[in-house]
């Protein structure tokens, strides 16, 4: 931990969940029940939960997030529909217009995955950083630090989270709180060339959960950002973990990665 950094008091979980169509997809389909079953694992957590979604999910999200916290002290839900997203206004009609032309159709070894074929898809997994920024900015929980939870990140029985204080205060504070903290598959890396890495199924940096202490989302927002459009510039585009793979190789010492499986975010700082 960097000593010379105030300890961390409040934290605050961000999570989401949003209608892109995916229960009518040809490939990788996924029902919204099933992922409102997933989601309940996050929902069950004795944390500070901010929640963003749709007003067509907010009823049932907060019945069951009032099995966990019934006056919900701990939650906040926050309702914007699809077309208001920061990632939306910025970047849907780009993406529409990059991924469906035949120049960028035609360099693709995996065109059926999400990332390379639905623009919705990537627009909400841009959106986790104008997410976060939405919480660190109108100080929900009076938040010092805001963790990303992916809505379906948890899928182990319900036993194993519910009422449970996550995170660990003491494990967050072991960290050097002047970086970004990602969930890695790789101690380190370099990405030399970046067209053929966002277009590749090659991802170090695990999108599902990371961590941000606020003072550092005005970095991370227009790193990500700058990445974003250098790649639609340049005719490819790839998913979050890609675009966050390559903002990290310009700045490797803004953060710390933690090497691990798929899904161990909760357990390592349980």
């Amino acid at each position: 931990m960097d000593l010379a950094h105030p300890l961390i008091k409040n934290t605050t979980v961000v999570t989401a969940l949003y209608d892109i169509g995916r229960d009518t997809w040809e490939q990788f389909r996924q029902s919204y029940d099933g992922y409102i079953h997933w989601m309940e694992k996050t929902l069950s957590l004795h944390t500070k939960l901010v929640i963003y979604t749709q007003l067509k999910f907010k009823d049932r999200i907060e019945t069951i997030r009032k099995k966990y916290d019934p006056t919900l002290i701990d939650t906040i839900i926050i309702t914007q529909e699809l077309e208001e997203l920061p990632a939306y206004k910025m970047y849907n009609q780009k993406l529409e217009t990059l991924m469906s032309s035949e120049s960028f159709i035609s360099k693709l070894s995996f065109p059926d995955v999400p990332e390379m074929s639905k623009p919705l898809y990537n627009v909400i997994m841009f959106n986790k950083i104008f997410w976060i920024r939405d919480c660190i900015e109108n100080k929900y929980f009076d938040n010092e630090l805001v963790i990303w939870a992916d809505a379906g990140g948890l899928r182990e029985a319900i036993e194993n989270y519910s009422g449970i204080t996550w995170p660990n205060i003491q494990k967050i504070n072991d960290l050097d709180l002047n970086k970004i903290t990602f969930f890695s598959h790789n101690e380190s890396f370099d990405v030399s060339d970046k067209r053929f890495h966002s277009l590749s199924q090659i991802r170090n940096i695990q999108g599902t959960a990371f961590i941000v202490p606020s003072h550092l989302i005005d970095f991370l927002t227009k790193e990500f950002c700058d990445t974003v459009d250098e790649s639609i510039q340049h005719g490819y585009i790839g998913s979050d973990e890609k675009i966050f793979d390559i903002s990290y190789t310009r700045n490797k010492h803004m953060y710390n990665l933690i090497k691990c499986g798929w899904r161990e975010y909760f357990s390592i700082f349980l």
